[in-house]
C-alpha cells in the first residue's frame, strides 16, 4: 500500500498527512518525499509519532491543529492521504481549502481498514460489537450503515482507483488487541468508565479460546481510494 501510495503522487515535493495520529503513513514515506506536513488535533498522537522510528526525520513537520484550519503556508501539496479520520472531518470546508494548495496532478488518497480481516473470532466480535456499541451509544451497531457514513467524502473526488490490500500474517497478545480497542472513540475508557473491566472482560473471553499462549494472529485488510480534488 505504501508503495501504491507513491505510485500514485505525481511529485515527490510534498506530502500531506491530515488526522496522522502517530505518523502510520507519514513515517514510512518520509524517505520517498522532500517535505512531509503530518497534521493531528491531538498532541499527545504528535508525540507517539515523534517518538517512534522515523519520527525525527528533519522533512516531517509535525503540526498540531485541525485538518481545516492549520496554518498551510506556501505549500503545494503532491499527495494528501486520510485514513480512518477523514469521517470526523468537516468536508465542506476541508475539500475547498485542500484544492487551493493542490499542486497540478495531485492526489488525494483515503486509506482504511485496520481491523483484523474474518479472524476465527469474527462472528463473536459483531455479537460482542452489537452489544457494547448499543450500551455505550444508544444506538445500533451498523456496519453497513458505518461504511456508507465513511464513504461520504467520494463525492468530493474525481476518483481514479480503488483497491485492497491484505497484509501478511500479524501476531499480538490479547491483552495488547484489548488496549488498541481504546484508542478508538466509542471505547475510549472516558465513555466506558466504570464498564471497563466488564468490557476487558467480555473481549477477554471472546478471544482466548482463538489464542496460541495469549497471542492471536490474523491479518489486516487495507482499503486505498484515490482520485483528485473537485474544482468548485
Amino acid at each position: 500500500m505504501f508503495l501504491k501510495l507513491v505510485e500514485i503522487a505525481p511529485g515527490r515535493a510534498c506530502l500531506l498527512d491530515i488526522g496522522c495520529g502517530p505518523g502510520k503513513i507519514a513515517r514510512p514515506l518520509a524517505r520517498h518525499f522532500d517535505r512531509v506536513i503530518a497534521v493531528d488535533p491531538s498532541r499527545n498522537m504528535l508525540a507517539l509519532g515523534q517518538s517512534l522510528p522515523g519520527g525525527t526525520a528533519s522533512n516531517i513537520d509535525w503540526i498540531e491543529g485541525f485538518a481545516e484550519e492549520f496554518p498551510i503556508q506556501g505549500h503545494r501539496f503532491d499527495l494528501i492521504v486520510a485514513a480512518a479520520s477523514i469521517h470526523w472531518m468537516d468536508h465542506a470546508r476541508l475539500f475547498p481549502r485542500l484544492r487551493a494548495h493542490a499542486g497540478a496532478g495531485h492526489a488525494f488518497a483515503v486509506v482504511s481498514g485496520d481491523d483484523a480481516f474474518e479472524p476465527p473470532w469474527h462472528a463473536d466480535w459483531l455479537g460482542f460489537l452489537a452489544k457494547w456499541v448499543l450500551v455505550i451509544t444508544g444506538e445500533p451497531f451498523d456496519p453497513p450503515g458505518k461504511a456508507r457514513y465513511w464513504d461520504s467524502y467520494a463525492g468530493y473526488l474525481d476518483i481514479r482507483g480503488d483497491e485492497y490490500f491484505l497484509s501478511e500474517p500479524f501476531e499480538q497478545s490479547v491483552a495488547d488487541f484489548i488496549g488498541c480497542q481504546h484508542s478508538r472513540d466509542t471505547f475510549a475508557p472516558s465513555k466506558l468508565g466504570s464498564r471497563l473491566r466488564d468490557f476487558d472482560g467480555e473481549l477477554a473471553d471472546v478471544l482466548r479460546p482463538h489464542a496460541s499462549e495469549g497471542r492471536l494472529t490474523y491479518r489486516v485488510r487495507t482499503r486505498l481510494v484515490w482520485g483528485s480534488i473537485k474544482a468548485a
